[in-house]
């Protein structure tokens, strides 16, 4: 075996080192130390990655065998994760893989410098999940071991006033990027002069006539029947995406009160006080978050999301748009534990905590709308969710319409939301072929992911009562073409299949990620046949999407009879 590797290789990806590449003598270091501590080999900053314990774990190079490695937790609060997989204990490590310190703490790849041809990293699957998900500080991070179980009040109090203090940092962000816009728009015109700005007129009044020109070429090859470019399905179909904002909170019905998650406190075996989250046993015997009334918690965080977008297409001149129903109605799907949720504590039927310890795996698919206990009792009926905002932006424009929920699929992952506009919205064309469509079949997806660059534009106003500049993010979908891999059928009635992952079209398409939920999927003659909704990847970054067959979404939009 070839062993004349020369360095450790430590590329850091996330984190305040993120961009930055450290190397280690392979012949002087039997092992890489990672923490916050001064004598870690591998530091990370004491002040700025808060997640990272002082030792957190270290990379052991085994004394038999120098091409073989293994990665060991020391009993760290916030734990790791290799490939996105928690580490129990210790774990073999391969170059290439990549180590997580803490829920949203620093991340970097380990490797070695020659790299030996022999030896490639090991493939692992992460799980599926969807593209969509909330926004976890990193203070907040999730406990390894129930010896520091839970979160202290401090941190309580930063996870409550967190979404207060977000919508101000993204005021204050979008307030720097458009102030940095501007400034360069402003230097752009005092340089060039007002023949630049005419200059441009002229490109743009040229740009719009291409896209009129090619729109028209669009619909004479969809009277003919003919496939479509993507660029001719972007042309005819742009103005019919949009992105939408949301934000969403639970509620009890009979007393508009917010639901929230208990966290009771707990004395640790170092004679601190932490706070644990809460949970109860059903009567059917599965096992729910401790829920009750904001008025009526001492500590606890509000069941809901903020912070979140996803996408959506006109299904109707008159301002229906379809999206997926965990955009739409959040409420109504699995819902996303934050990790320092875990491990909890069970409570018996007096309200006290019992020796039995919870995991993210004892409630995994709890939906919110079906919780059945609330204060320690039976739910009359059912809990209501809201959405706190829905909003809706159609592509290359920045105002924010409000939008309302019309109808939630009880089938699947789609919705249908419904935006007020005078007059009449150009709408996509729909084709149900789920009984003819074929694996390798072309189609393209089009969306909003939230890992796309932010546009900016800087609008004077003209309103003397309100003189002060506007700046806001312009949406613009991203637009992916690939294939259908597989179909996964599972739900078929004349079948009786059953599926994991329900009924669904697989696709070979990787340009997507969250935000990209709820968008379109064409075939070649541009017609919507699918919805995104879901992706999932592993260790070596191959993803594979997931989309909703259009039947779904087309069952919101008549009256079809199940009786």
């Amino acid at each position: 075996m070839n062993t004349s590797v020369q360095n450790f290789v430590i590329r850091h990806i996330a984190g305040a080192k993120a961009n930055q590449v450290e190397e280690f003598d392979f012949k002087k270091h039997n092992e890489l130390t990672l923490g916050r501590a001064s004598t870690s080999v591998v530091q990370f900053d004491p002040d700025l990655d808060t997640v990272v314990s002082r030792e957190h774990g270290k990379i052991v190079k085994d004394s038999s065998d120098p091409l073989s490695f293994t990665l060991i937790d020391n009993n760290s609060r916030n734990g790791i994760m290799v490939n996105k997989i928690k580490v129990k204990g210790s774990t073999k490590l391969f170059p290439g893989d990549e180590i997580q310190l803490g829920n949203n703490g620093p991340v970097f790849v380990f490797d070695l410098d020659p790299r030996p041809q022999e030896f490639m990293p090991q493939t692992r699957m992460v799980d599926i999940s969807k593209p969509t998900a909330e926004f976890i500080p990193a203070e907040v991070a999730n406990v390894a071991n129930t010896g520091k179980t839970g979160i202290g009040k401090q941190t309580f109090e930063r996870v409550i006033t967190h979404e207060r203090k977000k919508s101000q940092r993204m005021l204050w962000t979008g307030l720097a990027a458009a102030l940095v816009l501007f400034g360069a728009v402003g230097f752009v015109i005092w340089k060039n002069g007002q023949d630049s700005n005419d200059d441009m007129q002229k490109r743009m009044g040229d740009a719009n006539k291409q896209v009129d020109s090619l729109r028209n070429a669009v619909v004479q090859k969809q009277q003919k029947g003919q496939s479509l470019s993507p660029e001719e399905i972007v042309a005819a179909n742009q103005d019919k995406v949009v992105k939408i904002e949301f934000g969403w909170q639970l509620f009890d019905p009979n007393t508009s009160d917010e639901i929230w998650h208990v966290y009771i406190p707990m004395k640790m075996q170092d004679g601190s006080q932490r706070y644990v989250a809460a949970y109860v046993q059903n009567q059917q015997g599965r096992i729910e978050p401790y829920l009750n009334t904001k008025r009526n918690v001492q500590m606890g965080v509000p069941i809901g999301m903020t912070g979140a977008s996803g996408s959506g297409f006109v299904v109707s001149e008159a301002g229906f748009i379809l999206t997926n129903r965990h955009v739409a109605a959040s409420w109504n799907t699995g819902f996303s534990f934050p990790e320092y949720a875990f491990p909890g504590v069970l409570l018996d039927g007096q309200g006290k905590a019992t020796n039995q310890m919870i995991s993210m795996g004892d409630v995994y698919g709890w939906v919110p709308s079906e919780a059945s206990v609330l204060g320690g009792r039976p739910v009359n009926g059912r809990v209501e969710g809201r959405n706190t905002y829905l909003k809706v932006t159609f592509a290359n424009n920045v105002l924010r319409r409000n939008a309302t929920v019309e109808a939630v699929s009880d089938n699947h992952d789609a919705a249908m939301i419904k935006v007020a506009i005078p007059g009449n919205l150009p709408s996509v064309e729909l084709f149900d072929n789920y009984d003819e469509i074929k694996a390798g079949q072309a189609v393209t997806v089009m969306g909003y992911p939230g890992v796309a660059p932010e546009q900016y534009v800087v609008r004077k106003s003209s309103d003397p009562f309100k003189p002060n500049m506007d700046f806001n993010s312009v949406p613009s979908p991203t637009v992916t073409p690939g294939n259908i891999g597989r179909l996964i059928k599972s739900s078929a009635d004349k079948a009786n299949l059953y599926s994991t992952f329900g009924d669904s079209y697989q696709l070979t398409i990787n340009a997507t990620g969250g935000g990209n939920s709820g968008g379109p999927m064409f075939d070649d003659k541009g017609r919507v046949i699918g919805i995104y909704y879901a992706g999932k990847s592993d260790a070596r970054g191959t993803q594979i999407s997931f989309a909703v067959p259009i039947k779904y979404g087309m069952e919101l939009m008549g009256n079809q009879k199940v009786l």
